[in-house]
């Protein structure tokens, strides 16, 4: 299916007066449109001919379903938190692309409520504590890094496994017997901090990826400069239904949620430098450790002692 910028045709119905919308061409039996709601609110909506199974509302998505009149169905999609819209544009495009190209109006409502479904959990959580800069600037990096690195090498289902996500495994990505581990650091930050001596410890070789990122204000754009830009991209660039899924199941599980305003949290990414982790690199690992009692190991390794051991 051709990529549909939903950013682009809200910003050509910037002048549609509330509580109309507009059709866009798509090859399904479902009409599909965008408008704004009555109040306001950006709204996605599906027309069938027949009733569409129920769907359940968010606290940051509501879903309306209605009869207009006999043979006429509304399923609509409207968000209630405007500041969210790059996560409800990407949102938007992977539920159009789930009814393009089926048969018949069943099979497609079908599918779009099972896609919304896949995407619920990160439309559903109540406000929460948040996350910590730490924590943002670390899923920004991984994902800066499945973009820019699991998707050039690998397909897009062998990426998106290799990400341990929210299962917190030892390292962050695995392909085979090669690892890598990501730290997303300040731009002028001299050092990685090394949380356990799981984190560099294998038998295998594998790489510390050290991602350099200079927090910005909320007006930089330059296409990827937030979680929800990344989000967009490495969706673009996944083609199967099923592994679209497994990432958006990994994200909500790592506690991924558009009601939580730090997502939108602008980075610049100044450089990713990636360093070979085998013998002679400098690192504490279980077999070094000289007595079994000691089980909790944290250290800090200087980033321009690493040099020797940088990879092109």
């Amino acid at each position: 299916m051709p990529m549909i910028d939903i950013d682009k045709i809200y910003s050509e119905l910037k002048d549609v007066v509330h509580g109309n919308q507009k059709k866009i061409t798509v090859i399904s039996p479902l009409g599909i449109y965008f408008g704004y709601s009555e109040e306001g609110y950006m709204r996605l909506s599906f027309l069938s001919t027949c009733s569409a199974p129920k769907i359940e509302s968010t606290r940051t998505l509501r879903v309306t379903q209605s009869m207009e009149r006999e043979h006429t169905y509304w399923t609509c999609f409207d968000l209630l938190a405007p500041e969210y819209k790059i996560v409800f544009f990407t949102f938007a495009e992977n539920l159009i692309e789930s009814v393009t190209d089926t048969v018949t109006e069943q099979q497609a409502l079908s599918l779009l409520k099972k896609r919304y479904i896949t995407w619920k959990a990160m439309f559903k959580k109540e406000a929460e504590s948040g996350y910590s800069h730490k924590e943002l600037q670390g899923l920004f990096g991984e994902l800066y890094f499945i973009k820019h690195y699991m998707l050039d090498k690998y397909d897009a289902r062998t990426a998106i496994q290799a990400w341990s996500g929210a299962e917190r495994k030892s390292k962050d990505f695995s392909v085979g017997t090669e690892w890598f581990e990501i730290k997303a650091v300040g731009a002028n930050e001299n050092k990685v901090e090394i949380s356990s001596l799981a984190q560099l410890s294998s038998d295998y070789t594998g790489h510390l990826v050290v991602i350099r990122v200079e927090a910005m204000s909320d007006e930089f754009k330059n296409g990827e400069s937030c979680i929800g830009d990344l989000l967009k991209s490495i969706m673009g660039q996944i083609n199967d239904e099923t592994v679209e899924g497994i990432f958006i199941n990994k994200l909500s599980q790592y506690g991924f949620d558009i009601s939580d305003d730090s997502i939108n949290t602008k980075f610049d990414v100044k450089s990713m430098s990636k360093y070979r982790v085998t013998d002679g690199f400098p690192r504490i690992t279980v077999k070094s450790v000289p007595y079994k009692e000691i089980t909790d190991v944290k250290y800090s390794l200087t980033i321009a002692a690493l040099n020797p051991f940088l990879e092109e």
